[in-house]
């Protein structure tokens, strides 16, 4: 790559053999300087007046991420299952409160899952995802994280005709065209901020996935030593389960699903990811966290912003008349 020409008139002569091809070459380098702007505009800019960039933002999330993981993972011990899927209430404890986020480290699962999800959660971390069919870690610790993996990715590869230009690789990534000294330099800056998250990020995984391997390990092995002492025990004595049964009283029944609840409701469930209707509780926690998500000064969108409290209040307002 040669040393970019402060002269933008230049080139296009250089290599023209009529005056008119000149001249469109000239407005077609014109064109894509401005365009390469709005996509640099699109992946760093907060829609927000006077918000935070959506690096600064990813920055300060992360910063609360390693905090959150500082107080909250030292306390964490394998032969108790309940701290692992409970919500925490650190930051309102003791004289010297600190701001953390307060999502269980896992979304809740079943114990015979724990090794699916011990080999999913490296997955969804390499592809930067943030669930998959086979597991959601929805409202979590871990889905948070891989959230914030998701957005450094969305915020790192510029929107099409840009899409192979990665803010990391800058400036040696941005095209031939539209080269010049103080877009590199920018070019520099950003992509050293970009690195930053990157490193730190990954010291986030690496520092969760430690504490969570050993643990889906211990929670499987107790899963399969209750599996095998059921199994002994009716072996021993075939009828106990069937009288147990017997005693035990029915299930109260389920809530009704979407398709049977008012269409406003059903379009408010999906919104907000919940398959039935959710406890007050449940409905409060989530709507807690997409506001967090979606809030516009985080970089969310206003539009959705104002559907999630709309949907909200519906699903409140449904719940307070059943």
């Amino acid at each position: 790559m040669g040393v970019p020409s402060l002269d933008w008139f230049e080139p296009a002569f250089q290599s023209a053999t009529t005056i008119p091809l000149a001249l469109d070459r000239v407005l077609c380098i014109e064109e894509s300087k401005v365009h390469f702007t709005r996509c640099l505009r699109v992946a760093l800019c907060n829609p927000v007046p006077h918000g935070l960039d959506r690096i600064a933002a990813l920055a300060q999330d992360i910063k609360l991420l390693q905090q959150t993981f500082q107080h909250r993972l030292g306390i964490l011990a394998i032969d108790r299952p309940q701290a692992w899927f409970r919500h925490s209430s650190t930051a309102e404890r003791g004289p010297f409160a600190v701001a953390v986020f307060e999502e269980p480290v896992f979304a809740r699962f079943d114990e015979c899952r724990a090794v699916a999800v011990r080999h999913l959660l490296p997955e969804l971390w390499r592809n930067r995802q943030v669930s998959c069919s086979d597991y959601d870690p929805a409202l979590s610790l871990w889905g948070r994280l891989l959230h914030l993996n998701r957005r450094l990715e969305q915020i790192n590869q510029l929107p099409s005709p840009f899409a192979d230009v990665r803010l990391d690789e800058l400036p040696e990534a941005i095209p031939d065209a539209l080269q010049s000294p103080a877009l590199n330099k920018f070019g520099s800056q950003i992509a050293q901020r970009i690195k930053t998250c990157q490193r730190e990020l990954e010291s986030c995984y690496e520092q969760l996935w430690a504490r969570s391997e050993s643990f889906l390990y211990a929670l499987h092995i107790q899963y399969l030593s209750n599996k095998a002492r059921q199994q002994q025990q009716q072996h021993q004595d075939p009828g106990r389960q069937r009288r147990q049964g017997a005693r035990q009283e029915p299930p109260p029944p389920p809530p009704p699903p979407r398709s049977q609840l008012p269409p406003v409701i059903g379009e408010a469930l999906r919104f907000m990811e919940f398959k039935t209707l959710p406890s007050f509780d449940d409905l409060r926690q989530r709507y807690r966290v997409m506001a967090h998500a979606l809030h516009p000064d985080r970089g969310g969108s206003e539009d959705r912003f104002k559907q999630l409290t709309q949907h909200y209040k519906r699903l409140l307002q449904h719940l307070e008349g059943t």
